[in-house]
């Protein structure tokens, strides 16, 4: 007789397992509800958190339009006040004038001062930067304007010291807008210049140079650095500014160019936006310079020999010892 015991485990074994498996299916599926329940959650947080975001940045945008119209305001206020200063400067210039003539005196009345460029007391107005004119260079450089800098610097490589009249002397290179300038000027003293990134000083050489800004000519001290890899090639200190101007930092180029027609150098950024545009800054100086180069010196009717086209830089004809006997 056959046995049947292995197919009564198998039926008993089903029994035993399957209803556990239906049992445990509404649990998984009341889990997976909740899953998509909880990811829906999170979904609509996150389109919420999106929108906050878009608000906040529009907020953002808002605030720093304010900021920035409220900024404008206050500088067109202060450069109100500014005139309305000079205004009634002037007007006190004027009436204090009129008030002297009246007075039997001889009634001299002066131009009254440009009050944007100088203030009532006579000193003169500095922007953040100038354009400044160094007799040594021959050129007229775009210089930053620094009342936190206590002595003037000039950008200088190539650093020689030589003798002159029993005197010591710094011969040195100025390189700016992609030319060089060979200076020369007598030394004064010595600087120790501590610098921000080092705990160390550094003992720089400082030179006298005769500058020109506006109708105001006068010699400083300058430190000789390398500020090649800086914005300007010219920093003007406080030994300059002292008693002579006072710094506008709302301003820049207030005073007008002492040598318009010659030779400028631009600050780094100004230099290479016009190199960019395919603009020189000295076309019509470096134009002049070589029409002027190889030119025959013609005489002046009035000085004799000439040693240029101009007349008026005209030196006396030389006339040898044997000529002038002859002439007597």
């Amino acid at each position: 007789m056959r046995s049947y015991r292995p197919l009564l485990l198998a039926v008993c074994w089903c029994a035993a397992v399957m209803p556990q498996a239906y049992a445990a299916e509404p649990a998984d599926t009341a889990a997976g509800d909740r899953l998509l329940a909880l990811d829906g959650t999170i979904q609509s947080i996150n389109e919420e958190l999106g929108s906050q975001r878009a608000d906040l940045g529009a907020l953002k945008a808002e605030v720093r339009g304010m900021n920035a119209e409220d900024a404008e305001f206050r500088r067109s206020m202060l450069n109100e006040l500014k005139a309305l200063r000079r205004q009634n400067q002037s007007l006190v210039d004027a009436l204090f004038a009129g008030q002297t003539a009246g007075q039997g005196g001889v009634g001299t009345v002066t131009p009254l001062r440009n009050y944007d460029m100088q203030t009532p007391d006579g000193k003169m107005f500095f922007g953040e930067a100038e354009y400044i004119y160094v007799r040594e260079a021959n050129a007229t450089i775009d210089a930053r304007i620094d009342s936190g800098a206590a002595v003037s610097s000039i950008s200088a490589t190539d650093i020689t010291e030589f003798e002159r009249s029993g005197k010591k002397w710094y011969r040195f290179n100025l390189q700016a807008n992609g030319r060089t300038l060979q200076i020369e000027a007598p030394f004064v003293r010595y600087s120790d210049i501590r610098q921000s990134s080092k705990s160390e000083t550094v003992r720089r050489p400082v030179v006298s140079l005769n500058l020109k800004i506006g109708d105001f000519s006068t010699s400083s001290e300058f430190t000789l650095a390398d500020r090649t890899h800086m914005q300007y090639a010219l920093l003007i200190g406080r030994t300059m500014l002292q008693d002579v101007a006072v710094v506008d930092v709302a301003r820049s180029y207030i005073q007008k160019r002492a040598d318009p027609e010659g030779l400028i150098l631009l600050n780094r950024d100004a230099y290479a936006k016009l190199e960019k545009e395919g603009i020189n800054p000295n076309a019509a100086f470096d134009e002049k310079q070589k029409n002027a180069a190889g030119q025959i010196a013609y005489p002046s009717a009035q000085y004799g020999a000439n040693l240029g086209t101009d007349p008026d830089k005209a030196l006396p004809q030389a006339v040898s010892g044997q000529q002038q006997e002859q002439q007597k």
